[in-house]
């Protein structure tokens, strides 16, 4: 993964898909992980877990890209989360209301908890 892209990692069968954020989300990377949040959802998912790890700079067209995915997620069902190393986020996140729509996890097993807490629901 060159600097500045995103990556998606699917599991295959699993309804689980993986957007890992670019290290600075704004103006010029926010429409592109926007597409891959609609594209994962698009397909059979019932996680998305936007992978925050390798961010390090978010404004406010970022927390936009998170709001639209979300929006998405709920209208198809989709459980959205993310993962982070560090908290860097969380206060940003918790600060802006977002954290309510965006769980922060320390790990993608914590989030893959929540997916199977909602299956069996």
């Amino acid at each position: 993964m060159t600097p500045g892209e995103n990556q998606m990692i699917a599991a295959p069968g699993a309804g689980i898909e993986i957007v890992s954020m670019p290290a600075e989300l704004d103006l010029t990377t926010s429409e592109g992980v926007v597409e891959q949040g609609y594209a994962a959802i698009a397909r059979p998912v019932r996680l998305l877990l936007l992978d925050l790890a390798g961010l390090s700079f978010c404004d406010a067209r970022g927390l936009s890209a998170f709001v639209r995915i979300a929006n998405q997620a709920d209208a198809a069902g989709a459980v959205l989360a993310s993962s982070r190393r560090g908290r860097r986020f969380a206060k940003i996140l918790r600060i802006s209301g977002l954290d309510s729509r965006l769980p922060v996890f320390a790990a993608i097993d914590d989030a893959l908890a929540l997916r199977t807490a909602t299956a069996a629901v």
